[in-house]
């Protein structure tokens, strides 16, 4: 058996907002498509036999964003348990059309795809905090300049995304 450890500096970004953390969510609801889809099911990617039927489910699922709901994981609901009162849920999103333009480079950034987020409630609720993984520090981990510029591609659909649900409108 052989392991292999290899060194890697993560990007972390941090958007932080005056709005309430029901609000953020809100919007990233809407953004993702959540309330009206549902998410993306597992069999879009079962079913579809061709590019152009995988497109069109899949652009079915999407949100405004041009992203899609897959999934979330509410941490706050159970820390609640340990006496920690503030909300923390992670959402993965994310659109397979946009995951094949960095994964026929090279398959390790499965492991980072689809991306995360990570909604934070501020200390006595005083705004939100919206964090990620920037993509391409932790999928275009080789030299190839296709695969680095798909996942900038990424980093600015994901940064359009994050300020679209943390702006203040004035």
């Amino acid at each position: 058996m052989a392991k292999t450890v290899t060194l890697h500096t993560l990007q972390i970004v941090t958007f932080s907002t005056t709005l309430s953390f029901a609000e953020v969510i809100s919007r990233l609801d809407n953004q993702i498509g959540k309330e009206t889809t549902r998410g993306i099911p597992v069999s879009v990617t079962r079913a579809v036999t061709s590019k152009e039927d995988l497109e069109a489910q899949v652009n079915n699922f999407v949100g405004p964003s041009g992203f899609g709901y897959f999934n979330e994981f509410n941490h706050g609901r159970w820390l609640q348990l340990y006496s920690v009162s503030t909300q923390a849920v992670v959402y993965v999103v994310g659109n397979p059309l946009i995951a094949q333009s960095m994964l026929q480079h090279d398959l390790h950034g499965a492991l980072n795809i689809p991306p995360r987020l990570l909604v934070l409630e501020k200390q006595d609720s005083a705004g939100t905090e919206v964090i990620y993984h920037l993509p391409s520090s932790v999928i275009a981990l080789n030299d190839d300049p296709k695969l680095k510029a798909a996942a900038e591609g990424l980093d600015s659909k994901l940064q359009a995304l994050v300020e679209s649900i943390t702006a203040v409108e004035s």
